[in-house]
Formats: C-alpha cells, sequence, structure tokens
C-alpha cells in the first residue's frame, strides 16, 4: 500500500499557472515573433488570441470567431478569419510547446503513481497525417500509395500509470524513430522531477545506442525485440538469461534476456537492466504490457482531440495545433484524475457490477468552452467556481469499466477523417 504524502495536482491549480503565465509580460515576450508584434490595442488582444488558440478550433474559424466574441461580451465586435490567421502567425509554435511543459512540471510537483519507485512511461510513434499543402508536403514528407499523402512522424513519451504526455515531438515522416526516442530521454532528464524513471519500449527501437544512452543516465527499460537484433538472444531457449551485448568501440552492456511463450504460440523476447530476482518471467510479462495505454492514448489524440484536424496550413500553425492538442490532453488528464475521485466516493457504497469511470470523450466535451471561459474570468472566486462546476459536470456521467475488452485494429488507417474545405461548426 503507497502512502500518499502529497495531493494531487487539481485543475484550479493547472488553471493558476496557465492564466498567470499567459498573461505575463514574459510570455509574451518569448512568444511573440517580433518585438512590435501585439503592441497596439486590437480586436482581439495576445491574452485572448492565445486563449482562443488553447479552446482547440477544430470547426469553422470564422463560426469560432464569431462564437467566442459573443462568449465574452463582444457581440458587435467582428474578426475576419484572414486577420486571425495574420495575428496567429505572429507567435512562435514554440509558446504552445511551453505552456505544455509548464504543465508537466506542475503535476509532478504533487502526488503521481508509480511502480516499484519508478516512474513507468513508455515510448511509441504515430503517423501524423497532414492537410494537403505543397509547403507542407515540402517540409513533412510524403507516404501511401503514389507518395502524394503528406504526413508527419509523431512521437509521445507517456506516463502510463498517470495518463501524462512528459514530451512529444512532431517531425517529418523522415525522422528515424529511435532518433525521436533520444530526444525524449534528453527532455526527461531535464524535468526537476527526473529520478528514478523506466522506459517501456515496442519492437523496433532496441539498439546498442539508445541502450548505452539509458545506462549513462541511469535510466531503467524494457524492450520487446525482434529476431536478429542479436543473434545469440534468438538461439537462447524459453527463459530468463544475462547476455552481454558487444560492439567495437564501445563498452560492454549486460542486459537481461526474458523469454516467454504468447498464447499463440509465438516466443516473445523482453530485454531490460532490471536484476532483480525477485521478478521473474511472469512479472515482465506484465510490466510490459502495462505499455498498451499508450496505445489508448493514440487512440485519444486523433479522434477524440482530433489532433489530424488542423486549423492552419503553414509549419507554425500546425506545429501549434499539435502542441495545444498535447496541452490540453495533459489538462483532460488532471481534471479526469479529480473527477474520478468523485466517482469513486459515489460508487463506493454501491453495488455495482462493474467499476466506474470517467468518460473521457464526455470530460474533453465538457472542458470545450468552458476551461477558455475559466481563464478568462478575471476574479478568482469566480474562476475557482466555473472550475468546480466542470469537475462537477464530468464526474456526472461515468461509464462502466468493463475488463478483457479487445478492439482490432484498423488495417487501412490512411483515409483522410478531416478535410480542410469542410470544417463545422465550432
Amino acid at each position: 500500500m503507497i502512502r500518499r504524502s502529497r495531493k494531487r495536482i487539481t485543475l484550479k491549480d493547472v488553471a493558476e499557472v496557465s492564466e498567470k503565465k499567459i498573461n505575463s509580460h514574459d510570455f509574451l515576450d518569448s512568444a511573440r515573433k517580433r518585438p512590435q508584434d501585439f503592441t497596439r490595442n486590437r480586436k482581439m488582444p495576445f491574452n485572448q488570441l492565445v486563449l482562443f488558440m488553447l479552446n482547440m478550433i477544430k470547426g469553422s474559424i470564422q463560426t469560432c470567431l464569431d462564437a467566442f466574441f459573443e462568449k465574452v461580451g463582444k457581440e458587435d465586435t467582428h474578426m475576419a478569419q484572414q486577420s486571425f490567421s495574420e495575428a496567429r502567425d505572429k507567435i512562435k509554435w514554440q509558446a504552445f510547446r511551453e505552456l505544455f511543459r509548464i504543465i508537466v512540471n506542475l503535476v509532478y510537483t504533487g502526488y503521481y503513481e508509480k511502480w516499484h519507485g519508478y516512474r513507468l512511461s513508455a515510448i511509441d510513434g504515430s503517423k501524423i497525417q497532414m492537410p494537403d499543402d505543397i509547403k507542407l508536403k515540402e517540409y513533412f514528407g510524403t507516404v501511401g500509395r503514389g507518395d502524394i499523402a503528406t504526413t508527419a512522424q509523431g512521437s509521445a513519451l507517456y506516463d502510463v500509470l498517470n495518463n501524462i504526455l512528459i514530451d512529444t515531438q512532431i517531425e517529418p515522416i523522415t525522422t528515424d524513430e529511435r532518433t525521436l526516442a533520444m530526444q525524449h530521454i534528453e527532455e526527461l532528464c531535464r524535468l526537476p522531477s527526473f529520478d528514478k524513471e523506466c522506459i517501456l519500449f515496442d519492437r523496433g527501437y532496441a539498439s546498442f545506442e539508445l541502450i548505452e544512452i539509458m545506462k549513462d543516465r541511469k535510466i531503467s527499460f524494457v524492450m520487446r525485440i525482434r529476431r536478429k537484433f542479436n543473434l545469440t538472444i534468438d538461439q537462447l531457449e524459453i527463459g530468463d538469461h544475462t547476455v552481454i551485448l558487444q560492439k567495437d568501440g564501445h563498452k560492454d552492456i549486460v542486459v537481461r534476456a526474458v523469454k516467454f511463450a504468447l498464447s499463440s504460440g509465438e516466443a516473445e523476447t523482453l530485454i531490460t537492466d532490471i536484476t532483480d530476482k525477485r521478478m521473474g518471467i511472469t512479472s515482465f510479462k506484465a510490466l510490459y504490457f502495462r505499455r498498451w495505454p499508450i496505445e489508448t492514448k493514440y487512440d485519444e489524440i486523433k479522434n477524440k482531440l482530433a489532433v489530424e484536424n488542423f486549423s492552419g496550413r503553414t509549419i507554425n500553425a500546425v506545429k501549434q495545433d499539435f502542441f495545444i492538442t498535447m496541452y490540453m490532453s495533459n489538462v483532460a488528464a488532471v481534471a479526469c484524475w479529480e473527477a474520478q475521485s468523485d466517482v469513486d466516493e459515489v460508487r463506493e457504497l454501491k453495488d455495482n457490477k462493474y467499476n466506474y469511470h470517467v468518460n473521457v470523450s464526455h470530460a474533453i466535451g465538457t472542458l470545450k468552452d468552458r476551461f477558455i471561459m475559466a481563464l478568462l474570468e478575471p476574479n478568482l472566486r469566480n474562476r475557482r467556481k466555473k472550475i468546480t462546476q466542470i469537475i462537477f459536470l464530468m464526474s456526472h456521467h461515468p461509464v462502466p469499466t468493463r475488463p478483457d475488452r479487445f478492439v482490432p485494429r484498423n488495417p487501412n488507417p490512411r483515409k483522410a477523417k478531416f478535410r480542410h474545405n469542410r470544417k463545422l461548426n465550432c
């Protein structure tokens, strides 16, 4: 039983840190491309522009602008879509990555779940479909039949126990996933909360160089490996073994190779630096399968948060939207923690067949508009009331947790879901 010496971060904490940062002059200075940008009075000043964008523009931009001005009490104000596009282009995409990182650092100042003292995370990549634009095509590259589908390589370092994206990357499709994994590791090492870390990897990531980097930084790992990664490991029988990895010009690396049979009869092999003999094959098998939440996280990012439904067609706009989605994903995760506590408290004395959890789709829909309007509220007491109302609404529509459900992979993922010239209402 883990003793909770600290409380989890709440949505109110996230709101207050975000509001303070967005309204700071330092943030304005670092976010704008030129010192003269956002120096005159505008229909939508810098802080409101940032908040409007954080609300995730997934419909017609003009419709969203009109709805925003109505919500903030400026019904007579009109801002054209072109004016908005010109204004957003004055903001560096790195500003939204900074907001994302601020929330990551905030999350780990409070209580968070660990696995035997380790923060347990997973690294995985996913292709991100881009709008069909010549500049995006030249920058990000293409895939698919005829090599015409503009696509980026996304990658995430994800805390599988706490549903938090620790670091995310979006790069040209030619960028190797191992390269992005090394960038994730460097970002992890920079976190103030960097301590005992364990990272789970799927097939395709195993390399001597990546393992060497993690050993140097004292990061534990569990990697699923393919055949021919190491011929010595390929020849091992089912069981628990110690293997020495060697490469010319480098120090030898001792790893533990754990081989077991899947239900299909196929042999699976994991390598790790965890030497604790109290952990046997069954324990490592269970530990590796803890990486599965990163697969469902990508489902959330792509289908519930609609990351591929970009609101602009420039490199800057696409990267802005990407990190806005990552920011809102972590905001939703924090809100779900808080709402889940209320769900658990209500359900504790009920004799339900299943456990219940917060409905993520409903939670994201509840945050839409409400969270941004809370950040726009200048009165702290009123802002906190609005945040409390968000958690109340999220906790009152839970869904049952049905174990052992299986959803097959989509064999044809390239069909476009979002057409840039067919935006719905905001």
